[in-house]
């Protein structure tokens, strides 16, 4: 019993020392003493339902191990947020005179610096450097980090000691998850707005094939429209959007708006001489991008896309409401045709795994794509099986892949 519990704290001890090692910044060779940090804590924040404005607080910290007489913290941010105000109250250098926040909304940045002059240098330890107040309009993720390669001094993020050495401390960037409560327009139970599957494939060694992030709805009552305005980032290139195998009814007015500058799109289906769109749930519709690397995430968000600045759905009501939304993010995950049990490797034991699957009700493979062998039939079946015994013994013809969609 107490094997296992110290094989257990080790493994915790472990998963914490790489998820924060993995998540600094490399330590800056000048800080005298030891890792010093500016970080954020990551939470998820309620906001009403647009066209209301929420309201969030957002400390961000800091730790020091040794007294120094000046700091530089410039942050930026991403999201559909804006700085209202900051606070200094409870802060650690709310006894210094010389303290300064500058914003600038436009271009998403705030400046933060302080310089004891000739007051007290500011103390080892850890605690609140300084409290943004943002107002928020949508639900998404706001992303709080440093300026990255800037060249400008002023946005470089430096600690000052005694004889103007100055050293970067570590950073740890926020998230945080900005979620609807539920709409009180809704006359039901809560709508929705999700996406599938887990992953974007990237087989090997052909590479790279196409992407299908597939928009699922689900709505508990009739609904006169549907807009969805939604951005993507990661490594893809948008080819398009498909209605193909949808389960909501074909509609004269349905429309597709990209903007490929800004990384958005707005889709929308509007009954005009049909009857509403009934209640279901499933597949609305599909974006259809090409990967550009074999690493990465892609994510799909909601958005601001001007006159649009909110998912809605409207019903027979005038007033429409939005449903809850769930964030799109698919990992890209490289995979070699026919490695049915995802080992890394084609062999008899994949054979061995999908007659399993097949015949003898064993799991399912990790990936059903790398198990579609004898082309992109979207079926798994004996010829599957056939296919990858020829290929493994009888010198027959590569395993192709899977079906992206």
């Amino acid at each position: 019993m107490k094997k296992s519990l110290l094989v257990l704290f080790l493994g915790i001890v472990i998963l914490q020392f790489s998820l924060f090692g993995s998540s600094f910044a490399g330590q800056d060779p000048n800080d005298p003493v030891g890792p010093d940090s500016v970080f954020l804590r990551s939470t998820g924040f309620l906001v009403p339902q647009p066209p209301g404005v929420g309201k969030i607080a957002i400390p961000v910290y800091f730790r020091n191990d040794s007294s120094f007489i000046a700091l530089q913290v410039p942050l930026t941010w991403t999201g559909p947020a804006t700085i209202d105000s900051f606070s200094f109250f409870g802060s650690r250098i709310d006894y210094l005179f010389n303290k300064n926040v500058t914003i600038d909304n436009t271009n998403k940045k705030v400046l933060v610096t302080a310089n004891v002059g000739t007051q007290q240098s500011i103390p080892e330890g850890r605690g609140m450097l300084v409290k943004f107040y943002f107002s928020t309009t949508d639900t998404g993720t706001l992303t709080i980090d440093t300026v990255a390669n800037s060249p400008l001094p002023q946005e470089h993020l430096l600690f000052t000691k005694g004889g103007s050495i100055t050293y970067t401390p570590q950073f740890l960037k926020g998230e945080f998850r900005l979620r609807s409560e539920q709409d009180p327009n809704d006359p039901s139970l809560p709508d929705s707005v999700s996406f599938y599957p887990n992953n974007a494939y990237w087989p090997l060694p052909s590479g790279p094939g196409k992407f299908y992030a597939h928009i699922r709805i689900a709505t508990d009552d009739s609904v006169g429209a549907i807009i969805l305005p939604l951005i993507w980032s990661g490594p893809v290139i948008y080819d398009s959007v498909t209605f193909r195998e949808t389960i909501f009814p074909p509609l004269q007015y349905r429309t597709v708006n990209p903007d490929l500058g800004a990384s958005k799109v707005l889709i929308g289906a509007i009954p005009v001489s049909e009857p509403p769109i009934p209640p279901d749930r499933g597949l609305f519709a599909s974006l259809c991008f090409t990967l550009t690397s074999n690493t990465g995430l892609v994510m799909v968000d909601s958005t601001f896309f001007p006159p649009i600045n909110h998912l809605i759905f409207t019903t027979t009501e005038p007033k429409g409401f939005k449903p809850q939304f769930v964030l799109g993010d698919f990992p890209v995950l490289q995979y070699w045709p026919g490695d049915v049990n995802f080992d890394g490797k084609l062999d008899v034991t994949d054979i061995v795994y999908l007659v399993n699957y097949l015949y003898m009700d064993g799991p399912p493979p990790p990936h059903l794509i790398t198990a579609d062998i004898n082309g992109p039939d979207r079926l798994i079946d004996i010829e599957d099986v056939v296919y990858l015994v020829n290929y493994l013994y009888q010198h027959g013809p590569t395993p192709l892949p899977g079906d992206p969609w």
